[in-house]
């Protein structure tokens, strides 16, 4: 989903981007979720896994396809109809994988969640800095398509979602799920696997019933009714506050970081760049970056350069250890969420600050990069809905938290390359401003202790 930014980058030339159709086309994975609802409300009446299994095959057969797109709208549709299947899997994991791990390491296991997510920016601009460079060209006369470089990178990038898809069929079902469903038998199941794996034996396992007052019965209720029971119960008291909270904050740590990152290529490209530029060398971040995107490119002797800066390549690279590694390291703190969330908040808007005062280029690197880290935060918020919400709300509560959140990171890319130009610095002013509201947000969540003490009372209950 993110390596779509190198993509759109490298794929230029070949598909004749202007400014404005490099935002449209590095905006359209966030597009995916607006089939987030009913994905989320698939998962809770027809389980975990055959969401996910169903997500990542389409997912991946769209996005291989999408490498053969013979022009920017084929690929705009494409990969469109890839990510309305392919958005799935990261809210439904985050679902899955909290129900699979008990309380103590669940939060930890958020963390190393978001650490492997974060890290997956290392590798997909690793594999650029292999796969780009080639100089290969290929006619393919019948699709009306040079196979160039880019193309096999964008098909690379998809392969992991087929992996993911054979992987699934290794897994079981959600215990929680299988158990809120009635099916207690095939839930049992799944916990003697559990206790096998773990290193116990299947045979001693010392649960042997599970008990089913709480069981939802779905089956003998119309759709819509269904429906409405779903989704009703997130958007009025109790719930309502903690949705509105929860979704405001999945959104902010999500569309700050999604902001810079699908445009991240790009500025950092004409950043480096800009090195060549003379009259450049005591100038802003932003000076650096609009002066190389507001080139001549309607004269006659204009060369479309699509080519990604080796800089760029090993930014990226860096980007992607920096904040795996963070994420590991915050991971063995994860028991203080609350505070971590606050902590990271404050130092994304800092530096969204200092990006334009400081005319030192390493400096503007290292503090352009850092305002991406508000996606350490995603493990941390995703937590919070695995303890509120009830099993049977809980995969639809997650989905529709990242529809908001991909509607206002839809908006902000396009909108970035409409105001980038013209507005740069104010850009990161407003944006430092959204950032620090995450601290004030971040204040009024549940303590830890009355956390588990509302657990306590759920399953006394």
């Amino acid at each position: 989903m993110f390596g779509f930014s190198v993509v759109v980058a490298s794929g230029a030339c070949d598909l004749e981007l202007a400014l404005t159709q490099v935002g449209v086309l590095a905006s359209v994975p966030f597009a995916g979720v607006f089939c987030a609802f009913p994905w989320g409300y698939y998962a809770d009446t027809r389980g975990r896994l055959r969401a996910l299994l169903l997500s990542a095959s389409v997912g991946f057969l769209m996005a291989a396809l999408s490498s053969l797109s013979p022009n920017w709208q084929v690929l705009l549709v494409l990969k469109l109809f890839g990510c309305f299947f392919s958005t799935a899997s990261m809210t439904l994991t985050m679902t899955y994988l909290g129900e699979c791990t008990i309380s103590s390491v669940r939060n930890r296991y958020f963390m190393y969640m978001s650490a492997a997510n974060l890290s997956s920016e290392c590798v997909f601009y690793l594999i650029a800095y292999f796969i780009l460079p080639l100089s290969f060209r290929i006619e393919i006369p019948f699709l009306s398509i040079t196979y160039r470089s880019w193309r096999l990178y964008t098909f690379i990038l998809a392969i992991p979602l087929g992996l993911g898809a054979l992987m699934l069929l290794l897994l079981h079902e959600s215990p929680k799920f299988l158990a809120s469903r009635g099916e207690a038998e095939k839930a049992l199941k799944v916990l003697r696997a559990m206790y096998k794996a773990n290193g116990g034996n299947e045979v001693d396992y010392p649960v042997k019933m599970l008990i089913d007052d709480n069981v939802e019965a779905t089956s003998e209720i119309s759709f819509w009714e269904s429906l409405v029971k779903q989704t009703v119960p997130l958007f009025k008291p109790p719930l309502l506050w903690r949705t509105l909270q929860l979704f405001y904050l999945m959104a902010l740590s999500c569309s700050n970081n999604n902001l810079f990152l699908m445009w991240y290529p790009v500025i950092a490209n004409q950043f480096f760049k800009s090195f060549e530029t003379p009259g450049l060398e005591d100038k802003s971040f932003c000076d650096r970056v609009v002066a190389n995107l507001t080139g001549p490119t309607d004269s006659e002797g204009f060369i479309c350069d699509d080519t990604i800066s080796t800089n760029t390549i090993f930014a990226g690279i860096l980007l992607g250890i920096t904040f795996g590694v963070l994420g590991l390291i915050i991971a063995t703190l994860a028991r203080w969420r609350q505070f971590l969330l606050i902590g990271i908040f404050a130092s994304a808007a800092i530096c969204l600050l200092l990006t334009n005062i400081l005319r030192q280029p390493v400096m503007n690197m290292i503090v352009f990069t850092f305002i991406q880290d508000t996606a350490i935060c995603i493990g941390l918020v995703a937590s919070y809905f695995v303890d509120i919400y009830p099993t049977t709300h809980r995969a639809l509560a997650t989905s529709l938290s990242m529809l908001f959140t991909r509607i206002v990171s839809l908006g902000g890319v396009n909108l970035m390359g409409i105001v980038i130009v013209e507005h740069c610095i104010v850009t990161f002013y407003v944006c430092a401003l959204y950032v620090s509201s995450g601290v004030l947000m971040s204040l009024f969540l549940p303590s830890e202790k009355k956390l588990h003490k509302q657990q306590q009372q759920q399953r006394k209950s």
